[in-house]
């Protein structure tokens, strides 16, 4: 090996074999830390350009610890090497150049050995570890690419030394009671994400809007399909006997293009209408048909979800299965409400409004004061506002005020916050609050 070759070295020649053994360092170093940050997406994209590299890279990923251990293994044989062959060899020759200036033996002898120590001492940590780190911090799917074919040479030559010591360590660390973790397990969290495009963003690397968007997809999964549903009670829907007029003039009324069909009742839902179908129907059954011909070929398949289905996962279903809505059922198996695609969407970039949404959720009606939809999600207000509504289950405003209250509400009644916003019931539908005039709290108070 370099390591036993070089021991026997001195002068000029043991100098010259700390250097080999100082870019070894370095090397060892660079592979540890281009492992580690190199990012898989990339060398998969290498890999699917046919570059042989990033298929070695990527299995070396794979077994991300073991390498380490590689690594680690290969460092610590360079830097023991380094101290016990370069060291000794420039003390040499540096007391042998200060011994030609007349300088007294015990003195050129000390002074040798304090300067060389620092020189190895330097060398070591700026050539063979800070230069290599940032060098692999910066590039680490180049260095990797470069530097993972002579690793694997290195890790087959000591395999049998390296899996004794990769087994040494991990029965070490369950002792202490730490799980070692392989290279699959290194991965981020959606909180963790969060921060990387929170610093992202304060760098000036990603736009505000962008990281707004990425962490709405984050926390996707976070939402259910009861968060974006539109609540039973404001389907407009068709009895399945229902006419073409019929439900022509029911889309009209309500705005809504959407019409869930049901049978017996309302948790009987047998299919979905669109206008657009009605309107194709309509033009085809002609303006002098005796009935219209019923709904008929108009009602479409439904598929019917559970309220606790997380809207990434519901998402996926319905790009797959190329659903525009799909019914929500509670825990009963009643109908809950109906999800469209442009619901979901909205949860990642904010409402969209069409020719049918004629009111929004809120409205600025003076400077501090709001009108809110008593439908409104409590998380949406509080994040439009900055305000905090305390205690309580509810999803929407009207619901969080029924709670406070500990009724139903009526018109003119008001809860106030701790933090001195008032919330004030201006209009009633049915049972619950249609708007609500929210005032910021006032100053001093």
């Amino acid at each position: 090996m370099i390591v036993a070759a070089a021991a026997g070295a001195v002068g000029p020649s043991g100098i010259a074999w700390g250097v080999v053994l100082l870019v070894a360092n370095g090397f060892f170093v660079a592979v540890e830390i281009a492992l580690l940050a190199a990012r898989r997406g990339r060398l998969e994209e290498a890999n699917e350009r046919g570059d042989r590299r990033a298929g070695r890279a990527l299995a070396a990923l794979d077994v991300l610890q073991f390498n380490f251990s590689a690594a680690q293994l290969g460092i610590t044989l360079a830097s023991l090497g380094l101290g016990a062959v370069m060291e000794p060899a420039m003390a040499g020759v540096l007391e042998r150049v200060l011994g030609g200036l007349a300088v007294p033996g015990a003195v050129a002898g000390a002074l040798s050995v304090a300067v060389a120590f620092a020189v190895v001492v330097f060398l070591h940590m700026v050539v063979g570890e800070m230069a290599p780190k940032n060098l692999a911090l910066t590039r680490p799917e180049r260095v990797a690419l470069a530097l993972v074919g002579p690793f694997a040479v290195f890790v087959a030559a000591l395999r049998p030394v390296i899996v004794v010591l990769d087994a040494l360590s991990n029965a070490l660390a369950r002792l202490v009671g730490v799980q070692p973790v392989s290279g699959n397990d290194l991965v981020h969290t959606p909180e963790e994400l969060a921060l990387v495009l929170g610093e992202a963003n304060r760098r000036g690397t990603i736009s505000f809007e962008d990281v707004r968007l990425l962490s709405a997809v984050l926390r996707l999964s976070e939402r259910v399909a009861e968060d974006a549903m539109t609540p039973r009670t404001d389907l407009a829907m068709l009895p399945s006997d229902a006419t073409i007029d019929e439900a022509l003039e029911l889309a009209a009324r309500s705005g809504r293009t959407r019409l869930p069909v049901f049978g017996r009742d309302a948790d009987d839902v047998v299919g979905l209408v669109h206008v657009k179908d009605l309107l194709v129907a309509d033009v085809r059954s002609g303006p002098s048909a005796a009935d219209r011909g019923g709904l008929g070929g108009a009602v479409r398949e439904i598929v019917a979800v559970p309220a606790s289905t997380d809207l990434d996962r519901l998402l996926r279903q319905m790009l797959e299965g190329r659903s525009q809505a799909v019914l929500v059922v509670d825990e009963y198996g009643g109908t809950a409400g109906l999800v469209t695609l442009e619901d979901v969407v909205e949860e990642l970039v904010g409402d969209i409004s069409d020719e049918f949404d004629e009111d929004r959720e809120l409205l600025d009606v003076a400077p501090g004061v709001w009108l809110a939809r008593g439908v409104m999600r409590r998380d949406e207000l509080e994040s439009d506002l900055g305000l905090v509504l305390p205690d309580g289950d509810a999803e929407t405003l009207s619901g969080w005020m029924v709670e406070r209250l500990g009724r139903l509400v009526v018109r003119g009644d008001r809860v106030e916050t701790p933090e001195g916003w008032r919330l004030v019931v201006r209009t009633v539908e049915g049972r619950r609050a249609g708007d609500v005039e929210v005032r910021a709290p006032r100053d001093g108070t």
